[in-house]
């Protein structure tokens, strides 16, 4: 048996120096730094609310790696070194980005459970990785004709990016080589951008009907995934500062625009050209007043996901306005007519309907981001602007994502087309529910500091700038700390996804 061992190990070494692609590696000041877990306490919260999370993601998992991978996209029939993924466009990438996430995270968190999913723990390894892999090899950084430079392509860039960085030491070298280049060729287009508005300095309307509110935001992830990979990298400031100008500006308010709060070293009028949501904390999206788009703020929250794994404090902007957005869904009341029968807040008292004062274009069912601004509120504590908090609606709108998964054996969310009209909607549901999870492991094991310091401008700081903590929720209920996932060589790997039947 040893023996075998050391020619197995001998075989992967001569294939990882001899049979593998060569590629140029950069400066070390430019190479990713790891998510440390060892820093970690690694402890699973086990309270109810976790839990009904955890089935929400092992559920979406367990379709993403059999009817989806099988299906959907037809994975499970491609014995190539990586997935033809069918495109360049949305439906192409975006989906299996976003689905990358999801099973990345019940990997990497000691969520996943074959007994639940049907596949071996192995066999999850070995499909997120292909597919982390493949989306990050077909990027146009690394292969001629690839997708990426697009009007949406930092979105998917971050869906496999963050899902790559939490899978890391399970890559190979090359891999993990594609999916930096990936990351950091789509964070060097924000060097010189120019940040849109809905409504400019004079409170006229640029872009009809569409916030560029959302759009900022998911700009903003990429940049917040970027420095967080990369905090030693040549760019890291002007990537963090166009990620800071991206996130205020994603929630600027009219008023904002004589908003003297210094933020990073700039009063917030410094910072705004324009306004992108209404004063109350409203979004105007498709042409009317839209529930699902005031979301944009969890794009912004996820600065706390990123850089807690990283060991980083986390900006103040991440924050800008979260409160008004997140208080407005169940404060700000509408009157009917002129909106929608029967008027009264979004956020329904003990119920986990929505109500959407001038209809939806993506149908009513949609529960998971709302799930995912509960417990962003809470983890992050800015929903005391409410009258309910997040801990409060959470589990009427978790319940109901759930429910609805619960319906379905092989884990899907969505039964009838009118539930959620997006193509990618299971694929929606696995990367917020990926969110969902890691807020609630972060908050039970990562030191949360949230810092008001700048990234360019020196000025005199005090300690509060540098570092305000927030303070941890202390579960009665945990599992014991997890011992790290045994890899699989190279070999293994190789072998095996060869030999899948």
């Amino acid at each position: 048996m040893k023996e075998y061992v050391r020619r197995k190990l001998l075989f992967s070494l001569l294939i990882t120096t001899f049979i593998l692609p060569a590629y140029h590696v950069k400066a070390e000041s430019n190479t990713v730094k790891p998510v440390e877990w060892d820093s970690f306490s690694s402890i699973n919260p086990m309270d109810e609310d976790s839990v009904r999370i955890k089935k929400i993601l092992l559920h979406s998992t367990q379709y993403g790696l059999t009817t989806w991978w099988n299906e959907e996209m037809g994975f499970g029939s491609q014995k190539g070194q990586y997935l033809n993924m069918g495109g360049t466009g949305e439906n192409a990438i975006r989906r299996p980005a976003a689905m990358s996430l999801g099973i990345a995270a019940s990997l990497a968190f000691d969520v996943y459970d074959s007994s639940e999913t049907g596949v071996s723990e192995f066999g999850a390894e070995l499909k997120a990785e292909k597919l982390i892999s493949s989306l990050a090899y077909r990027h146009k950084s690394n292969s001629p004709d690839g997708w990426g430079d697009a009007w949406q392509s930092a979105h998917w860039a971050y869906f496999a990016g963050f899902a790559g960085w939490l899978l890391w030491e399970d890559l190979s070298s090359q891999d993990q080589e594609y999916i930096k280049e990936m990351v950091e060729y789509e964070a060097n287009r924000f060097l010189d951008y120019e940040v849109p508005y809905w409504k400019d300095e004079s409170g006229a309307i640029i872009f009809e009907g569409d916030t560029k509110a959302e759009e900022n935001a998911w700009n903003a992830q990429l940049l917040q995934l970027a420095t967080a990979m990369m905090p030693n990298h040549e760019n890291y400031l002007e990537w963090m500062n166009k990620n800071i100008e991206l996130m205020i500006s994603s929630a600027a308010v009219p008023s904002d625009l004589e908003n003297d709060e210094l933020l990073h070293g700039r009063q917030v009028k410094d910072w705004i050209s324009g306004s992108n949501i209404n004063e109350d904390g409203t979004a105007i999206n498709h042409g009317f007043l839209h529930p699902d788009y005031m979301e944009f703020i969890a794009f912004n929250n996820t600065s706390g996901l990123h850089y807690a794994l990283a060991g980083l404090t986390i900006p103040k902007a991440a924050f800008h306005h979260s409160d008004l957005v997140y208080s407005s869904l169940s404060q700000v009341s509408f009157e009917s007519p002129p909106y929608e029968s029967p008027g009264g807040t979004i956020y329904r008292e003990g119920s986990s309907d929505i109500y959407y004062p001038e209809g939806n274009d993506w149908g009513t069912s949609r529960r998971m981001q709302f799930a995912v601004l509960d417990i962003f509120a809470d983890v992050f504590h800015y929903g005391d602007m409410a009258e309910r908090n997040g801990g409060y609606w959470e589990p009427f709108h978790a319940e109901m994502v759930l429910a609805m998964q619960k319906r379905h054996e092989d884990g899907r969310t969505y039964d009838e087309r009118w539930e959620d009209t997006y193509s990618g909607r299971e694929e929606w549901i696995a990367h917020h529910a990926a969110w969902a999870w890691i807020a609630k492991w972060v908050d039970v094991n990562a030191e949360i500091c949230i810092s008001n310091s700048s990234y360019s401008v020196m000025y005199e700081e005090t300690e509060e700038m540098r570092c305000t903590k927030v303070p941890k929720t202390i579960f009665p209920d945990a599992s014991p700390p997890h011992s790290p996932r045994t890899l699989p060589s190279l070999f293994d790997k190789t072998f095996i996804w060869n030999n899948l039947p």
